[in-house]
Formats: structure tokens, sequence, C-alpha cells
């Protein structure tokens, strides 16, 4: 066991965090970023976890019923959104969502918070600004998911849409009274 350890380590060392991280996402590096290019007929919106803080949490993005991306810390992903009103979710040892009207050619961009917890790091979704957004992806590199989050993803969906859809509810009525 000590010597697997110690052959991944040096492994991690010699490749860097893309092969590490490949189990769901390939972490390309921040000196080449990558960029979603906005369209005429969708939204596109931008999942920034700039911290490191609980950087061995794994937060999933979603939209609705579908995957947006997964990061660790200093990881960012995004997608093209039909236009209309969404759910955006995060996953994390936690849910936290939102629902926000979002339309065609436009950008938007959510910062995936991480708060450490007693027992558990959650995760909070808060959308921000393009300044702010800006700064943040300077930190980070783009977290492409693969097959594997695919999957892994259509899971989580089927197992926490139901308390996606309540937690955005709830988040909507605290944020009227």
């Amino acid at each position: 066991m000590r010597k697997t350890m110690l052959t991944l380590a040096v492994l991690g060392l010699l490749t860097g965090p893309s092969v590490l991280a490949g189990d769901l996402y390939t972490k390309h590096k921040k000196s080449e970023p990558t960029f979603g290019e906005p369209a005429a007929d969708k939204a596109l919106v931008y999942v920034i976890r700039p911290s490191t803080v609980g950087a061995a949490i794994r937060t999933w993005a979603f939209y609705d019923d579908e995957l947006i991306g997964v990061t660790r810390g200093r990881g960012y992903t995004f997608a093209h959104v039909p236009p209309g009103e969404r759910l955006f979710w995060a996953k994390a040892e936690n849910t936290s969502a939102l629902r926000l009207e979002v339309e065609a050619g436009k950008t938007y961009y959510f910062h995936s918070q991480i708060v450490p917890g007693l027992a558990k790091a959650r995760v909070k979704l808060v959308p921000i600004d393009e300044t702010k957004a800006a700064k943040f992806l300077r930190k980070c590199g783009w977290a492409e998911p693969n097959d594997a989050a695919r999957v892994r993803g259509a899971e989580i969906i089927a197992n926490k849409l139901d308390k996606a859809n309540q937690n955005a509810a709830k988040r909507a009525a605290k944020s009227k009274g």
C-alpha cells in the first residue's frame, strides 16, 4: 500500500494534475485557458471554483437535468444553455440551487463557493458579475468533463434533482421574505 501511494505521488509530480484528476474530467492548465464562445441561440454559463478550500471535494454543476461539469479547487467549467428560466444547481456534500432566467447570446457566471463545516464541506452557488468572474478565471484551469463524469452526473441528477428543486424554492422564498 505504501509503495502504491508513493508511486501515485511521484506520478502526480511528473505528469501534473490533469492525469490525477482524469477520473472524471481533464483539468487544463490555467496558462492555456479555454473559454466558451457565445452563441446567438443559447446562453453561455460558467461555474467557477477559484478557491483551494476543500480542494479534495468534487463540486458538480448542473442546469435543469443536464451536467455542466465537475471541478475541484481552482477550476471552472462552462456550458451553452437554452434560454428561459433554468434551475442551476451544485452538488458537493449538499445541494445548492437557484432559478435564473437566462437570455440567448448573454454570458452568466456563478461562483461555486466551498464553505467548510464541522463534519463536511458545503457548496453554495452564487451568481457573480463579469468583473469578479474575470478575476476568478485568471486563477483557474478549465475542467472538461469526460464520459465517466456524464455517467456519474446522470446518476446524481436521478437522485438529487427533486432536492435541487426544493432547495431553489426555499432560496426563492427566503429572498422574498
